[in-house]
């Protein structure tokens, strides 16, 4: 091969490269096939610092402002307009979701992966409020822009659905609650099922536009 031609080649290749480099970082906006959301969790836990854990099954529905998504962190993207939790299968205690409190917002919080392969979506909830009748008193909770509830989605990068919903983070009560009239910080940690379209089975995709 030519001298000419390896260059020729080498230029071909390398504009092949940095193609696929700005099209990955210039994709600014996600895309959902599904604004309506559901996502249940068997097993939400509840770990308190004298390390009682409560488990509580979590339904948790929404919806996006917009089938698009800018990727601006801290961008307000949706709300959740249903949350309920069954406590009378909770073990370890009782957790009792204000309905009052409803809806919540949720943010853009980020992503993990490097684009275009993203491998989960970050978000976080402020306003969640419920109230918990466990070992160390019963306490109101409610989760704000300093200590938000965190909810990521996992991501397929071959089938691009959304797989699970993980929900962390600690919360701190909203006022002196513990056995000695102090305030208490919980850990929330907990893997749903695939989420799904609100009323149906359908996974839900997210791609890069």
């Amino acid at each position: 091969m030519s001298k000419y031609a390896r260059t020729l080649l080498a230029l071909v290749g390398a504009t092949i490269v940095l193609s696929a480099l700005v099209s990955g970082a210039s994709a600014g906006r996600l895309s959902t096939s599904s604004r309506n959301i559901r996502a249940t969790w068997s097993s939400l836990e509840f770990i308190e610092p004298l390390g009682t854990t409560v488990r509580c099954p979590l339904t948790l529905e929404g919806s996006l402002h917009s089938s698009t998504i800018a990727k601006v962190l801290g961008a307000l993207i949706g709300h959740i307009s249903r949350g309920t939790i069954n406590d009378a299968v909770c073990s370890g205690g009782r957790f009792t979701i204000l309905q009052a409190s409803l809806p919540w917002h949720v943010r853009y919080n980020g992503f993990v992966g490097t684009l275009p392969n993203i491998t989960a979506l970050k978000t976080s909830v402020i306003g969640m409020s419920y109230r918990s009748a466990t070992p160390a008193g019963i306490c109101l909770f409610t989760s704000t822009a300093a200590q938000p509830l965190q909810l990521d989605f996992s991501r397929s990068t071959v089938t691009r659905a959304l797989t699970a919903a993980t929900v962390g983070g600690p919360m701190t009560s909203n006022e002196g609650c513990g056995p000695f009239g102090t305030r208490i910080t919980l850990t929330l940690g907990g893997t749903s099922n695939v989420p799904t379209v609100l009323g149906g089975a359908a996974a839900i995709t997210i791609t890069l536009i």
